[in-house]
Parts: structure tokens; C-alpha cells; sequence
């Protein structure tokens, strides 16, 4: 198949490296000469603008950091859109708001192209393996067309989720979920810690107890491992920030997510955007006046 990929980050890059390795006619495009030079090395073709790939493609995938950015690359000067090329399917991977991304599926649709939303979930990580979870929703007869793609870096389970959106949301409220439940620990975890309790006989209570849920990066806050990052404190910030007003265009409250955006947007702010994002809890230090030593005995490792 002619696949188009647009955003070679660290999701995008190892997405398109493995479409390569597929088989498949891989054309490129990032504002990034050098991410682009790692994936034509492997086998892609590059393209001197959004329009240019959407031309020598069947489908055009995107994974983009910011709603505008999804805008711009679909339906801007040099866009995808702008290649008139009807029948195109556009695949948006990033992480989006419900409203842009009913707003391109229209513009789309208007154009005589397939738009479909299918964020993605398990970071990097999942990315090299080619292992994501993906949660497409659109176009059913689009998701068809370009599920042999899909799946040569996603889950082989991968299913259409209904209407346009509904991938969208369900990547949001995931997100607001992990977020929200690690920030809980991360504020237990300041609270023990400057109230001088044994930590390592805290975490071993809290996991034997109704609290272990919360837990799957109590380590990493412990052993403070947050400088380096590929889910940093600024994309947890827009994340959270896009789950918001998601809701309010749904008009449902979320007061819990609002405050733990707060702590987010406070860390931002403060020069923390960068960090991994259980490195917030630097912000929380500094409104308690304490700084969490790592336990003595505790391998830092």
C-alpha cells in the first residue's frame, strides 16, 4: 500500500520505520531533516510538504503534539487536503480534543475524503515494538481499508470503535484515569515521606491494600527518576488539558482532572515541562517547603 506518515517523533518514527519493514511504499514528511533522514535510510521516501505526501498516497497517517498542529498539516497552505486528492483516508494518531477532531472529520468529508481519529496508547515503548493500542473510530469503511497498516505497529486485535471521536475520547478519559490515579500516589507519597514514615513499610502497606491500584510508578517516584523522558510533564499538561475541554463541550464536570491539571500547569510554569511527568511532584515540594529524599537502602537504580 501507498502510505503517507507525517510527524516522525517518538511515536511517528518507529510507526513508520515498521510500516517500512512491512512492505509497504512509505512517503515522509517532518519539519525534522533529521527524523526524516532516519526513516528514508530505512527504505522511505520523503516529500517536501504535507500536500506532496497526501499526493503519492492511499492513506496519509498522522501523529502530531498539538490539535493545531493537526489542523495546520490537514487543512492549511501545503496541507493534506491540498493535494485535491478524493478518496484519500487520513489516519490522525495524536492525541486530540473531540472538537477538532469532528471539525477535520467534516472538512474531510467535505473534500471527498475518509478522516479518521485513532489515538494511540503505550508510548515509545509500545512504538518500537510495534505494539500500540490503537482506538479507531470514523469511517468504518475507511478503518477497513488501512487496518493491514495499522496493525503492522499496533495490537492485531485492533477494532473500530464507532463514530467519528469515540477513539478520541476513549484516549482522553485513559489518560485522565493513569494521570490523575499516579498523581494521587505521588501527593500520599510527599504527605509519608515529610511526615517521616518508614517508606519502604508505607509502600509495602499500600500495596497490600485498596491503595495498589494506584500504584504502577510508585518505583520511579521513590527512586525520583523523572529526568529523562519520552511522556513529559508539558504533553501530560495538554493531555489533561485536551480532557477538559472535551468535557465541557460534553458538559459533564470533571473537578478531580481539574485539579491535578493544575499541579500540571503549575509544574509547567515552573520550569518542569521537560521532565518526565511524575516530576510534578517537584511542584508539590516546593508548595510543602520539603523535598522527598530517596530512603536510605532503596537501590537507586
Amino acid at each position: 500500500m501507498d502510505v503517507g506518515f507525517i510527524g516522525l517523533g517518538n511515536i511517528g518514527g518507529p510507526c513508520a520505520r515498521h510500516l517500512v519493514e512491512a512492505g509497504h511504499r512509505v512517503t515522509v514528511f517532518d519539519i525534522d531533516e533529521a527524523a526524516v533522514d532516519r526513516i528514508t535510510a530505512a527504505g522511505a521516501r520523503s516529500a517536501p510538504s504535507a500536500a506532496g505526501v497526501a499526493s503519492a498516497s492511499e492513506a496519509v497517517l498522522l501523529s502530531l503534539p498539538t490539535p493545531e498542529a493537526s489542523e495546520a498539516v490537514v487543512a492549511g497552505e501545503a496541507g493534506v487536503l491540498a493535494a485535491g486528492r478524493s478518496g484519500l483516508v487520513v489516519v490522525d494518531l495524536s492525541t486530540n480534543s473531540v472538537g477538532m477532531v469532528r471539525r477535520l472529520f467534516e472538512l474531510c468529508r467535505q473534500e471527498g475524503v475518509a478522516f479518521l481519529d485513532c489515538p494511540v496508547s503505550g508510548g515509545a515503548w509500545a512504538a518500537e515494538r510495534g505494539d500500540l493500542a490503537l482506538m479507531p473510530s470514523g469511517d468504518e469503511p475507511a478503518f477497513e481499508r488501512v487496518r493491514d497498516a495499522l496493525v503492522c505497529f499496533g495490537k492485531d486485535d485492533t477494532k473500530w470503535l464507532g463514530p467519528s471521536a469515540t477513539g478520541t475520547l476513549m484516549k482522553l478519559i485513559n489518560n485522565q484515569v493513569f494521570l490523575v490515579a499516579t498523581q494521587v500516589f505521588a501527593e500520599g507519597y510527599l504527605l509519608a515521606a515529610k511526615a517521616g514514615l518508614d517508606i519502604p513499610r508505607f509502600l509495602e502497606v499500600l500495596r497490600g491494600g485498596s491503595a495498589g491500584m494506584y500504584m504502577p510508578l510508585a518505583d520511579m517516584i521513590v527512586k525520583r527518576q523523572w529526568e529523562s523522558s519520552n511522556y513529559d510533564v508539558s504533553l501530560a499538561e495538554k493531555d489533561l488539558r485536551l480532557a477538559l475541554e472535551s468535557a465541557r463541550e460534553i458538559g459533564t464536570p470533571l473537578p478531580l482532572t481539574e485539579a491535578a491539571h493544575g499541579v500540571l500547569d503549575r509544574a509547567v510554569q515552573s520550569g518542569l515541562g521537560a521532565k518526565f511527568f511524575i516530576g510534578a511532584l517537584e511542584a508539590l515540594e516546593a508548595e510543602a517547603g520539603f523535598t522527598a529524599p530517596i530512603p536510605p537502602g532503596v537501590d537507586k537504580r
